[in-house]
This record gives C-alpha cells, sequence and structure tokens, in this order.
C-alpha cells in the first residue's frame, strides 16, 4: 500500500546517512513520538487506526538501532509498517530478512540521480550502485507484499537530461513493480514539466515501472500522465513537515487540488432546428451543403422519414480530439428517451445511434457532420446479461467496493438471505447506503471511500467495482487496497464507462441539468487499457477483458484473479 492522506509518520530524530546540510527537517523537534512505548501509546490512542500505513521518515530511520522495534510495535498495533530510507540499508541480507518479518507494507528510496549524479549529490562515492544492488535484492527476494517507490528528484534538469536519467534508472531497476515518483526542487517544477511532456506515453508500456510526478501544477499534467496526490499527512510525532520524503507544503496543496479536480462523464448534442431532405442514396443529400461546425454537429435519421435532423453541442468539457473519439471513432452516441429529461433508466432510457453506413460511399463526406441512424434495442443488453450471470454465481464473502446505486439487488438479495452470500457494501454517499440498507438489512454497510478502507488483508473471495473506478481520488491505491483485501486466488470483477454523448432536446437537457447528480462526477474517465498497467503491478491477472470500441458500447468489463 502507498501512502494516502490518512497515513500517519513517525520522525524518527535520526539524521540523514549522508547528514547533507541542506535538508529542511527540523532538527530541534523532539523524537520522542518515535520511542517505542510513546509510539504504541499515541497509536493505540487512534480509534481508527486498523490497516493504516505508518511510515518512519527521517533523515536517516536505519541509524536507530531500534527501527526494526518500532516497525514490530507499528504492526502489532494493527497497523502497516512503512518506511523512506536512502536504501543503504538494502545491501545487508540480514536487514532485508527482518524488514521482509516485519511485514513492511511501503518501501520509498530516495536517489537524486543515477550514478555519479547521485554519488556526488551526497558525496558518498559508489552509493548509487550499492542503493540498487540492495534494491534488486529486495525485489527479487520478495513475494509483492511491498510497494516500493523510488523518489527521483531532478533538481531542475532539462527534459533530454531528466528523460535520459528516468530511462537509466528504469533499467537500473529491472522491473516493473516499482513506481518511479519524480519531484523537482525548483519553483514551478521546470524539469518536472518537462519530463513529463517528453515522456507523456511512458505509462502504456505496462513493462516499465510506473512513472509519477508529484505536485506538478495543473497546466502542466499531460492527459495521459500521472499525478500523485499527495496527502496532508497526519503526523504522530509532532513534526511540521517531511520534505525528505521530496515534497513540500505548497507543491503537496497543489497536489491535492488537482487530485480532487473533477471533470464530466458526458456532453450533449443538443437539437439544433436544422433540417434537410432525407434521400436513400449519398448522391442525392444535401447535409454537406448546410454550414455546420462538423466536428460538433450530426444528422440523425429520425421518426420524421422526410428529413434529417440537425444536432449540435457546445461542450467545453471536451477536447476537439475527444469529442471525434466519442462520435467518430467509437460512436458513443445515444437518444434519450426519457420524457423528464433526467435519465434514470439507462437500459430502456437510452438508445444508441451508429453511423449510417450510406454515408461510406459518399463523396463530400470529409466535409460534412455524417448522418446517424438508431439502433433498435437495448444497448447495453450483452454486457449486462454478462455481468447480471456473473453476479448471480457469486458465493462467499463479497465486497462491494462504491456499492450505493446498485443495479444488480435483485441478483444479490435472494444470494445473501439465503447464506450464500455475506455482502458488505461500501460507499462515501450516505443515503444511497440507506437506500440499500433498507432494502438488504442483512448485509454490512460502510460509508467511506476504498482508499481509507481498513478491512485485514485476503478477507474477500470476491471483490465488486461496479462503475465506482472513475470516482475514486487514487486510482492506484484504490486497486492496491482492492488487491490488499483480496483472498489469493479471489476475483475481482471492475466495470466502468467512457464518456459519450447524448442526443437531446433544448428541454430535456434543462431537466437533466437539475437533477441531484447533474454536473461534473468524475475525477477521471479511464479505458479498460488504461487500468491494465495499475492491475499487472498488484499480482492480478486478467481472466476476462471486454473493451469499449466502435462494436461496443462504452461500458468495459475487466474480470481479475489474483
Amino acid at each position: 500500500m502507498r501512502p494516502s492522506a490518512d497515513s500517519l509518520l513517525v520522525w524518527t530524530g535520526a539524521s540523514c546517512v549522508y547528514g547533507c546540510a541542506a535538508c529542511p527537517i527540523d532538527a530541534a523537534v523532539s523524537p520522542a513520538a518515535a520511542d517505542g512505548t510513546a509510539l504504541h501509546r499515541r497509536l493505540v490512542a487512534i480509534s481508527d487506526r486498523e490497516g493504516r500505513l505508518v511510515l518512519l521518515v527521517g533523515g536517516e530511520p536505519f541509524l536507530r538501532s531500534d527501527v526494526l522495534r518500532l516497525l514490530a510495535t507499528i504492526r502489532a498495533d494493527g497497523c502497516q509498517p512503512g518506511v523512506v530510507t536512502t536504501g543503504v540499508a538494502l545491501g545487508s541480507a540480514q536487514v532485508r530478512d527482518k524488514l521482509r518479518r516485519a511485514g513492511l507494507a511501503y518501501l520509498r528510496v530516495q536517489v537524486f540521480g543515477c550514478g555519479e549524479t547521485h554519488d556526488a549529490a551526497v558525496s558518498v562515492p559508489g552509493a548509487y550502485a550499492k542503493i540498487i544492488t540492495g534494491l534488486r535484492d529486495w525485489l527479487s527476494e520478495g513475494d509483492g507484499r511491498c510497494d516500493v517507490d523510488v523518489g527521483l528528484t531532478l533538481r531542475g534538469r532539462p527534459a533530454d537530461g531528466a528523460a535520459r536519467e528516468i530511462e537509466q534508472l528504469a533499467r537500473d531497476i529491472g522491473s516493473a513493480e516499482v513506481q518511479i515518483a519524480l519531484n523537482d526542487e525548483t519553483d514551478g517544477g521546470i524539469g518536472q514539466r518537462e519530463a513529463a511532456a517528453a515522456l507523456h506515453h511512458w505509462n502504456d508500456d505496462a513493462g516499465r515501472p510506473l512513472l509519477a510526478f508529484e505536485g506538478m501544477a495543473e497546466a502542466a499534467e499531460p492527459a495521459s500522465c500521472m499525478t500523485i496526490p499527495l496527502p496532508g499527512f497526519t503526523f504522530v510525532g509532532a513534526v511540521p513537515r517531511a520534505s525528505c520524503l521530496g515534497v513540500g507544503e505548497e507543491i503537496a496543496a497543489r497536489s491535492e487540488a488537482l487530485a480532487r479536480r473533477t471533470r464530466s462523464n458526458s456532453f450533449n448534442f443538443v437539437r439544433s432546428g436544422a433540417t434537410v431532405p432525407f434521400h436513400h442514396t449519398a448522391d442525392a443529400c444535401t447535409a454537406y451543403r448546410v454550414d455546420e461546425d462538423t466536428e460538433r454537429s450530426l444528422w440523425l435519421v429520425g421518426d420524421d422519414a422526410d428529413n434529417l435532423v440537425g444536432y449540435v453541442t457546445d461542450t467545453g468539457d471536451f477536447e476537439p480530439h475527444e469529442i471525434a473519439r466519442i462520435k467518430d471513432e467509437w460512436s458513443h452516441i445515444f437518444v434519450d428517451r426519457a420524457a423528464a429529461g433526467v435519465l434514470d433508466d439507462f437500459r430502456e432510457g437510452m438508445r444508441r445511434v451508429l453511423p449510417d453506413p450510406t454515408c461510406d460511399a459518399c463523396a463530400n463526406r470529409d466535409g460534412c457532420a455524417r448522418r446517424f441512424r438508431v439502433v433498435a434495442g437495448q444497448p447495453f443488453a450483452a454486457e449486462e446479461s454478462w455481468i447480471a450471470d456473473y453476479v448471480v454465481h457469486l458465493r462467499g464473502r463479497v465486497f462491494d467496493v462504491g456499492c450505493g446505486e446498485q443495479l444488480y439487488r435483485d441478483e444479490i438479495v435472494p444470494l445473501v438471505r439465503a447464506g450464500s452470500m455475506s455482502y458488505t457494501g461500501l460507499d462515501p454517499d450516505e443515503p444511497s447506503l440507506d437506500e440499500w440498507r433498507a432494502i438488504l438489512p442483512e448485509g454490512r454497510f460502510i460509508r467511506g471511500g476504498i482508499e481509507e478502507y481498513r478491512g485485514a488483508p485476503a478477507s474477500y473471495d470476491r471483490l465488486l467495482c461496479l462503475r465506482s473506478l472513475n470516482h475514486v481520488i487514487d486510482l492506484d491505491e484504490a486497486i492496491a487496497r482492492m488487491a490488499y483485501v483480496l483472498k489469493p486466488g479471489g476475483q475481482l470483477l471492475i466495470v466502468e464507462t467512457t464518456p459519450f454523448a447524448m442526443l437531446r432536446q433544448a428541454e430535456q437537457v434543462a431537466a437533466a441539468d437539475r437533477a441531484r447528480r447533474a454536473g461534473h462526477q468524475h475525477f477521471r474517465n479511464v479505458t479498460s487499457e488504461d487500468v491494465l498497467a495499475y492491475v499487472h503491478r498488484r499480482s492480478l491477472k486478467v481472466l476476462h477483458h471486454h473493451p469499449v470500441g466502435l462494436s461496443t458500447t462504452n461500458e468495459w468489463i475487466l474480470l481479475l484473479e489474483k
């Protein structure tokens, strides 16, 4: 598990093994909180400590003779131990073995460059080689239960140098199980922003370490890069900050705000009033003559057999390439059939539209918005049939992440009441939980997000995450937590949707905007392919993959096994 907003930090009071004079940690703060007895008293006083990550930070925690006892105290008090270190101690096989027996859940090693760059920064020749050797030994001997980050500080290096350094570090580490956390000590993170732009396709390769950017300004974030939502840590001791994590308070605040930014998952094509005569052949069609923005409009072959009806979007939530993907590449466009304009039944309230094949042979196709036809029948019938069939065969202990708007109650309730399933639901929305509790009083319901959930390891046979993944704040942490509570051999079903467009009348748009859940609801809009890189890093095997595309709807499915 990786640090999150409710992680606890313990300053060990130990000086850094390198003794850098510029280290901003306040050495005058008493390290009493890191004493084993005092630490125990503080931890047991926290009512919701179960499963929390507690990090030992310094300086260098391994300079303390009682560091292993501190880790054991954290574990004994129901928390998950982690450590932030220079990595020098990993060179000892005895230390590695003891850390494994202590149940270390998180390890962060900080470097200031590759090879001689790091050695020069810490004034210790050969330090980098020793760190990498110890880290590789730790990874080769491990069982994947400890999450590993390597923090790389750029110190304002230019983009080409930073990109080469990241590539070199990835080669030196030699494992995709590690996350490289990039940070930049310069004002504005110039090197970090340039490196992000140069390496924006990095995370598409699941064979590489995941690359993340700490505290990068919003304007600099490439669409496909990952940023770390740096938390405002709660300190077990009295330490006001932990700059050796590579994070300043201002940067952390910026990143937290970025992580909580929401975005829309859909937009509207609104009936414009424009019409042109309907013709069965492309040669006779005159739709291309209408002066419309072809990227932001379309023609619908509707109920009016005599005319094509024009629709146009003024969305500012999606870039042109995103609109083109939704409309032209995937045609994830649906007609809103609800009279009130409030979409509360996605099975019967929507009908998909697909490109009219008549346009394929049209000589004016490139200069026309193109016409679409309504497809009869429930658009999600194939996907929903598969999901419902999976749910009805669930047995054992089931954990439902984001259970609030449960669409499979008819399948779940009989299983719980028959004793075939023990059901636990997790959701941050209390009204949704209250509704679910009234229907299924035999279930167990918890208010909160998966990132804060403190469940016992390997405690569930099956996990459901149905249309909830885009709502979590920290995607990597969410998948890590789900994998953590899943039993070996257990299965995790993830179902999610990609952005789509609705064909609506103006009055339907107005009614939909007044709905309780209208507006921006998602933190991201990921595809199944986006999620695979995170899945592979959690030792989850793909059993079934149903991606989105033109031949499917915008609902994708991943069935995973631990």
